[in-house]
């Protein structure tokens, strides 16, 4: 008995093992990112674009012809959302209307997409976010090398609990989401946090990707509604940080140190570093970083 127990299980595990393998092989499948396109061909590209995100025109500018197209769309799904990375080189224009039956969350991870809306231009760099509500017309100007993901939600899941149709408020937030604008900037910092959250659960299968979406879901809704702090009184964290990123960027033209701006708001360092990761999501020394990178020289 002993000795059939010794020859048997060795194939038993293995077959158990490969089989669990499988399985999780399968899981990733499902619920990971798979592969649409990789191309050089622009209207391959237009077109899988089109079926994702709506009809759009494409322009190629005279820069276009010394830079090759190359680009690839990887898609995945987080329950009714739909995930679409984006990543290559190129340079062209985009146009596009917006589908009414949908808006997009676009979180760009390299380089800069130049959007035009209603004669403003906008410049979501790695580390903001671009609101793209439903119907909206924009102009993309792609230069060089970029990529990204744009979330896709269906305006059926904005509505909120109310069931009334998708609407913006007037005094909703703005489309081009920085955690470092005035406007709601508490709000840019909770939603980007989820949104890269959902991004990084899509990517690894983790078991939170239900409540991660309907966060986001939830967030996105209270975005198109009118701003919480637009009445009252900041909270104190917010307050230290938006002095400290005043201070910055009017001293940004020298070396400046966390010591330096704490010493400048008469607070210590660590009330400094509590401040800017809970309404921004990043450290100070990020925070100095970006204003530099995001601002226009003095």
């Amino acid at each position: 008995m002993q000795q059939r127990d010794l020859l048997s299980s060795p194939s038993d595990l293995n077959g158990a093992v490969l089989k669990r393998k499988m399985e999780l092989h399968r899981q990733e499948g499902l619920r990971g990112w798979t592969t649409l396109l990789t191309s050089d061909d622009l209207d391959d590209w237009r077109l899988r674009v089109g079926h994702l995100l709506g009809p759009h025109e494409i322009r190629q500018g005279d820069a276009a012809r010394g830079m090759p197209f190359h680009h690839r769309i990887r898609s995945a799904s987080a329950g009714p959302l739909q995930l679409v990375e984006f990543r290559g080189g190129g340079s062209f224009a985009l146009e596009r209307i917006q589908a009414p039956d949908r808006a997009v969350l676009w979180l760009p991870s390299q380089g800069v997409v130049e959007e035009r809306v209603e004669g403003c231009t906008l410049q979501p760099h790695p580390g903001m976010g671009l609101w793209i509500r439903p119907s909206t017309a924009l102009v993309g100007q792609i230069q060089g090398h970029c990529g990204g993901i744009s979330i896709v939600v269906p305006t059926t899941l904005l509505e909120g609990d109310d069931e009334q149709r998708y609407r913006v408020d007037a005094e909703a937030g703005p489309m081009l989401l920085n955690p470092f604008s005035r406007q709601r900037s508490g709000a840019v910092v909770n939603l980007l946090r989820v949104a890269r959250q959902l991004v990084q659960t899509v990517a690894s299968g983790g078991p939170a990707l239900q409540t991660l979406t309907d966060s986001l879901i939830e967030q996105l809704q209270a975005w198109d509604r009118v701003d919480p702090w637009s009445a009252g009184r900041l909270p104190r964290a917010e307050q230290h940080c938006r002095d400290a990123e005043d201070w910055i960027l009017r001293h940004r033209h020298r070396p400046i140190s966390v010591a330096d701006v704490a010493a400048a708001l008469h607070v210590s360092q660590r009330t400094l570093q509590a401040s800017f990761r809970a309404e921004r999501d990043m450290s100070p020394v990020e925070a100095i970083q970006r204003l530099r990178l995001w601002s226009p020289p003095p």
